[in-house]
């Protein structure tokens, strides 16, 4: 099994800003708006339900930027209460274009598990909730164990997934996209917050992660994108410097890490 670190949600870059830490300790990743200029479709911010709220709501609370069109790129989509779901459907994520030539050019596969991290803030809430005066954080907020890789272009109609964003804009997509599915409720998920979802190094800036001995090279252990001068040792911990380029970050090499990543979704309580 190889794992992939995925990098999503809003940012500095897209969507300009984080996403919050609830009060209730849910990590809820903001998906990043729609590509006007590249004709994309996309699901409305108010179509998005937490709570008795939109994530419409929520954004302008949190005085988060609110794009024209109010439309977003619901990917990874992993909640299955914030929309209407067809029969069947479980947890899903699309990559297209480069990013997608990044996976199959280091061989991922059924089988193997995304990571997804994204930038995140605390959030306190009396009247409104609004951001806490913290620092930004990589943390891991979900997950998805590829149980089926879907083609767009071959089934641009699938009964199911038609409203995923890869199905929504397969002939813009085409022909490099692609879709991961999970096949049981088990294997996806979103987490509520625990300190052994936080990837950045106490005190330092977002892209500094703090990671297990396992993940230096020294110990067998390769990411794509990251070369051997971007780790250190820290005591028996490792820090990576990792990149502002690319998406995906794929890691192999050592079991240890897939033991360390299932131990990690095993001991974190998951939203609903």
């Amino acid at each position: 099994m190889k794992i992939i670190f995925s990098r999503k949600g809003f940012d500095s870059s897209y969507g300009g800003g984080s996403s919050p830490i609830m009060p209730n300790g849910e990590l809820l990743s903001i998906p990043i708006p729609t590509n006007v200029k590249g004709r994309e479709k996309g699901i409305a911010y108010s179509q998005l339900r937490y709570g008795n709220s939109s994530y419409l709501d929520l954004m302008e609370e949190l005085g988060l930027t609110i794009p024209k069109p109010t439309t977003c790129h619901l990917d990874p989509d992993l909640l299955p209460g914030i929309f209407p779901r067809k029969k069947g459907w479980q947890g899903a994520f699309g990559q297209h274009g480069a990013a997608l030539s990044h996976l199959i050019n280091e061989k991922v596969e059924v089988g193997d598990l995304f990571l997804f991290f994204g930038t995140f803030k605390r959030t306190s809430q009396k009247e409104k909730i609004k951001f806490e005066p913290d620092y930004e954080r990589h943390i891991i907020f979900g997950f998805l164990k590829i149980g089926d890789i879907l083609s767009p272009a071959d089934q641009p109609d699938h009964p199911i997934y038609q409203e995923h964003p890869h199905f929504q804009n397969g002939a813009l997509y085409y022909p490099r996209n692609k879709v991961y599915v999970a096949s049981r409720e088990e294997d996806f998920g979103v987490f509520k917050y625990n300190d052994n979802l936080v990837l950045t190094k106490p005190g330092y800036k977002k892209s500094y992660w703090e990671l297990p001995s396992c993940f230096h090279p020294d110990q067998g252990c390769t990411i794509s994108r990251h070369k051997k001068d971007k780790f250190d040792w820290r005591g028996n911990k490792v820090l990576l410097r990792t990149i502002g380029i690319g998406q995906d970050f794929v890691v192999k090499g050592n079991p240890e890490i897939v033991n360390w990543a299932e131990k990690l979704i095993d001991s974190s309580e998951q939203i609903g």
